[in-house]
């Protein structure tokens, strides 16, 4: 790391995901950095640079052939929950991840290039979308094969059930924030699941810097301080939440903030 770069932290990560446009690889670089990942910021931005140099073409079959292909990037079908497959750092590195941490690499390395490339959120199974809005699609996990609308509606059925409705709003492209808030989702379950309440706590403290999700992330938030014997912060979260209540619901909330502070005594 460069003396002039600050280090990752949440201050740094809130600072990000307010930007415009918002730098989606460097917010996955600083999530991972925040949660331990020993891999500095920049040598993460330095991988994607290579990967983009080496594209031979300028669109995004070109990308995507390079990653899938050449270079060998695919889905981790034996340890999917693994927390690295969340890690953008650890993904480029082992060159296999999730379907979403797939998909922000090929976008980071298409945006690089001036390709035009989006994140795609279908319900269960991220994509990789040719534009915004986009025409096509790709699925990063399954090698980098193209699909087309009956294409989409196929693989949501195989994971979903060929009975459940499908909504053709599921192959729209994400704004980058809603991917980063669902990368940090993933990440919630994953922690939750094997029980990891220091890197839970992190991650809430992420989410809980996003505009427009801190608001509903502050009583999990709060939670999870409690769990790790942050009493006295849990509780001036919930006398923040009391404000934002009347009647009951910030009596009830004001309950909380004092039994909470009953911990420091």
């Amino acid at each position: 790391m460069s003396p002039e770069e600050p280090a990752a932290d949440i201050g740094r990560f809130g600072q990000l995901v307010r930007a415009t446009p918002l730098p989606l690889g460097e917010v996955a670089l600083v999530v991972a950095s925040v949660l331990g990942h020993p891999d500095p910021v920049a040598d993460g931005r330095a991988r994607l640079d290579a990967l983009a140099a080496d594209v031979p073409g300028d669109d995004l079959a070109a990308v995507t052939h390079h990653l899938f292909s050449t270079v060998g990037f695919k889905g981790d079908t034996t340890a999917y929950y693994d927390p690295a497959n969340s890690l953008l750092p650890a993904v480029l590195e082992r060159r296999k991840g999730i379907p979403i941490t797939l998909a922000i690499v090929a976008v980071e390395v298409a945006r690089r290039l001036g390709v035009s490339a989006s994140v795609v959120g279908m319900p269960g199974h991220v994509l990789i979308g040719d534009g915004d809005p986009p025409e096509r699609w790709v699925d990063g996990f399954h090698g980098g094969a193209w699909l087309d609308v009956a294409g989409a509606r196929a693989r949501f059925a195989t994971i979903h059930g060929r009975h459940a409705p499908f909504d053709p709003r599921y192959l729209a492209a994400l704004p980058d924030v809603a991917v980063v808030a669902r990368l940090l989702a993933n990440l919630v379950g994953v922690f939750n699941a094997d029980g990891d309440i220091h890197r839970l706590v992190r991650v809430r403290e992420l989410r809980a810097a996003i505009p427009g999700v801190g608001e509903r992330e502050r009583t999990d938030l709060a939670a999870a301080l409690a769990a790790v014997g942050r009493f006295e912060e849990a509780a001036d979260l919930w006398r923040r939440e009391r404000d934002t209540r009347t009647g009951e619901a910030a009596a009830a909330a004001d309950q909380e903030a004092t039994r909470l502070r009953a911990h420091l005594n």
